[in-house]
């Protein structure tokens, strides 16, 4: 068997820098420290540095870091002839990652130069178990920091001291309890009110928001971020980290009232929380204000809310209300529900009802998925190079053991390197499956096509609701609904509409039982609109 291929450095004195540093609590005066010395280093051996990269706060344990990637990658063109580094950590703490760096850096013909490490340089053998010590303990070092972190965390968390994890409402310091923030405290004490009183989420937020107030990671509130807080037992005195619950262990904020009542509006809020009320009282009748959420006022854009009451004679009524009309702030009377929720069932009716609109409204759907998946041939191309990368670095694993090289270091290389194969075998099947049996337009036209004669089901009704209608606005004389996957907005006036729906309803009326199943030549014109006829100027089109 042949000789291992000795090293070959690259002629000349030309020096590239790799500097990094791991906390997020240092500061970056460790990398300046690290440019310094590196200097000084070049100056006093000859070296002339023609490039640097640097990683902040990033853990050598990942080699996930931009400039220590974009390094390995430029090498190869750059060819310098060192690459000057502060400690031999500083490349990677992962052995795995080291070894594969410095077969990249010496297949390059670069030679690595320690500032604060006594390396001989002049005597190979000498310099790679010097190297293979230092990394050694780098290593066992990482072991043992990840331990005493985790004894350290769960000390603290069983004395609810803090840990780190930013809590909005309150301040901490290490080795400290957390204490009540006199600035963001009522700000909490406000949401959990507001939300109580049945402000929508949305409106909190962008109360919040317009006030210039921002999250504890400096975010702007969301609906999302506004949801945790209200869930979040901490402001009920409960300490939690991990598996670790301390009672009374943190300031409390709220009432155990409050959060209870808070929790039930957030169950009731929720998608199937009046379902969950009828289940636990079977006779209790509460209204469906199925346009909640969708529903704005057209004067002034806030939400409308469902209300409801009787009259004198005790006769039930049922509206949708602007609540800045009932502030006395909006000239928008309350509309009444039945009507307001005629018009769009009319709507969605007859978006499903007729095949030309199920097919113009499967179009739409499929433009905007084949949007959403722009890229996937070179997500595909991208696993299929990283896949002949892993398997170039197995086949020459494969011939240093045919040469005789051979180390436990190799075997856990191999180990780490077939693992990779399989993981990026399976994602490059899985992405070409789905690009094979990839959606198509005529399977959202037979998804459209199920609902048809299913309309008034309240779950296929919400479902719709939700997918294709954007806003409905409501003016004194009119709705205006607007869509997704078009710009549309249709216009829809209360008299021409109330006209329009007693006119469908006697010619349904009329023709009863004489009602028939598509007929040959709906199917032929179905069939002609798939096969791209929809463009057709006599084709009806809802949108237009």
């Amino acid at each position: 068997m042949g000789a291992a291929k000795r090293f070959t450095q690259n002629p000349g004195s030309n020096a590239i820098c790799y500097y990094r540093y791991s906390s997020g609590a240092q500061r970056d005066v460790s990398i300046d420290q690290q440019r310094e010395a590196a200097h000084d280093y070049a100056k006093a051996h000859g070296y002339h540095i023609i490039k640097e990269y640097e990683d902040h706060a990033i853990s050598g344990t990942s080699d996930e870091r931009p400039d220590f990637q974009r390094m390995l990658y430029e090498v190869d063109k750059l060819r310098p002839a060192y690459l000057i580094l502060w400690k031999t950590d500083r490349l990677s703490r992962d052995r795995i990652d080291a070894v594969l760096a410095k077969k990249r850096l010496r297949e390059c013909g670069v030679k690595i130069s320690y500032v604060a490490e006594a390396i001989p340089e002049d005597d190979e053998a000498t310099q790679i178990l010097m190297e293979s010590i230092y990394e050694a303990m780098a290593a066992s070092f990482i072991v043992s920091h990840r331990k005493n972190v985790m004894r350290g965390l769960t000390y603290n968390a069983e004395n609810a001291l803090y840990n780190g994890r930013k809590v909005f409402g309150y301040t901490g310091k290490p080795e400290q309890r957390y204490q009540v923030n006199t600035e963001t405290a009522p700000i909490v004490r406000r949401i959990f009110k507001d939300y109580a009183e049945g402000v929508p989420m949305q409106k909190i937020c962008n109360t919040l928001n317009d006030a210039g107030l921002r999250t504890a990671r400096g975010n702007e509130f969301t609906v999302g971020t506004l949801h945790g807080i209200l869930k979040n037992r901490a402001y009920i005195g409960e300490y939690k980290f991990g598996s670790v619950i301390v009672p009374d262990g943190i300031p409390r904020l709220v009432s155990d009232d409050m959060f209870l009542t808070v929790q039930e509006k957030l169950r009731a809020n929720s998608r199937g929380g009046k379902g969950a009320v009828r289940k636990v009282r079977p006779d209790t009748t509460i209204e469906d204000y199925w346009l909640s959420g969708k529903i704005y006022c057209g004067l002034c854009g806030e939400a409308m809310q469902g209300i409801s009451g009787k009259n004198k004679i005790g006769n039930p009524y049922h509206y949708y209300s602007c609540k800045n009309h009932r502030r006395h702030l909006c000239p928008l009377k309350n509309q009444r529900k039945e009507l307001m929720e005629m018009i769009v069932l009319y709507v969605i009716q007859e978006l499903f009802r007729q095949p030309a609109y199920r097919i113009l409204v499967s179009g739409m759907c499929y433009a905007y998925h084949v949007s959403q998946n722009e890229g996937s041939e070179a997500y595909e191309e991208s696993l299929k190079a990283r896949l002949k990368e892993v398997e170039g670095k197995l086949s020459n694993i494969i011939k240093a053991i045919e040469k005789g090289i051979f180390g436990d270091t190799m075997a856990e290389q191999m180990n780490v390197l077939e693992s990779q194969k399989s993981m990026l075998s399976d994602a490059l099947l899985a992405e070409q499956n789905r690009m094979k049996y990839a959606l198509k337009q005529e399977d959202i036209l037979r998804y459209l096509d199920s609902f048809v004669g299913d309309i008034n089901n309240p779950d296929t009704r919400r479902h719709l609701l939700d997918s294709f209608i954007g806003k409905i606005y409501v003016f004194p004389d009119k709705l205006v609904i607007t869509f997704h996957y078009t710009d549309d907005r249709r216009e829809l006036p209360f008299e021409e509409m109330k006209q329009l729906i007693e006119n469908s309803r006697t010619i349904e009326s009329m023709l009863g039982e004489y009602r028939e199943a598509p007929t040959e030549a709906t199917a032929k014109m179905r069939e002609s609109l798939l096969n791209g006829l929809e463009g057709n100027e006599d084709n009806p089109d809802f949108f237009q």
